[in-house]
């Protein structure tokens, strides 16, 4: 006869069996195809993201550009290369521009047509001072010795690194740039090969050396088109 404890053991083994079985492969497939879910969520949100930034970027670039013809319209100069700019404009807080000062003996504020400087020296760091002072933008802080840190001096781009302007022969082509970069002297780019032909397809002719939008990095063209491969583009939009 059994004893009453070996009985409830005995019934008690299968249930520790089931138990012991773990996951059926039903919930392992559940399991997968949530972790599947979550990981595609995570991808696309990332390439949202990324789309957002370089929309917005597209967005300020054409918001400089305008920026720009409005105070050609309102003062009759380029900002940056305005004969007036110190008496004119005036700064807030009594400020005066010393590095780089207005000084239309060497090309400051001298109304000559062009905005000279390397991106961030003489006009084409005043650029952006004339800019903000008229209104015309903001985040940009203006000081006696305006500093040419992005995001202080010159804007920052939503895609990263940030905008400088030069007067400079790109592909040929001999005008006003805004140079989408960064670096010390935003001279490094900061667009993948797939980033710089999207950008160029959406606003230009999508091709690296024709239209205004333009890049001469080595590495970014290929057989006269963009290559997806590249990167660290350095981006050039033509400014009017």
């Amino acid at each position: 006869m059994n004893s009453p404890q070996l009985e409830h053991t005995a019934s008690r083994a299968p249930a520790d069996r089931r138990s012991e079985q773990g996951f059926t492969l039903v919930e392992l497939a559940i399991v997968l195809v949530i972790i599947g879910l979550i990981i595609g969520g995570i991808l696309k949100g990332q390439e949202l993201i990324a789309s957002a930034r370089l929309k917005s970027t597209l967005t300020d670039i054409d918001a400089i550009r305008a920026a720009t013809a409005t105070f050609q319209d309102k003062y009759g100069g380029l900002p940056g290369d305005y004969f007036e700019g110190q008496a004119q404009l005036g700064t807030p807080n009594g400020v005066t521009w010393t590095t780089p000062a207005c000084d239309n003996a060497n090309q400051r504020c001298d109304g000559d047509g062009l905005i000279e400087g390397n991106g961030i020296t003489n006009e084409t760091l005043l650029f952006w001072q004339h800019l903000a002072l008229g209104n015309m933008i903001s985040g940009i802080e203006v000081a006696a010795a305006p500093s040419t840190s992005i995001g202080v001096g010159v804007p920052a781009a939503a895609i990263g690194g940030g905008v400088a302007l030069q007067n400079q022969n790109i592909a040929g082509r001999t005008t006003h740039w805004l140079r989408l970069g960064t670096g010390a002297n935003l001279t490094t780019g900061v667009a993948t090969g797939l980033q710089a032909d999207t950008i160029d397809s959406k606003i230009d002719d999508g091709r690296p050396g024709t239209g205004s939008v333009r890049t001469t990095t080595a590495a970014c063209i290929s057989a006269g088109d963009y290559n997806p491969s590249g990167d660290q583009c350095l981006m050039y939009y033509e400014l009017n």
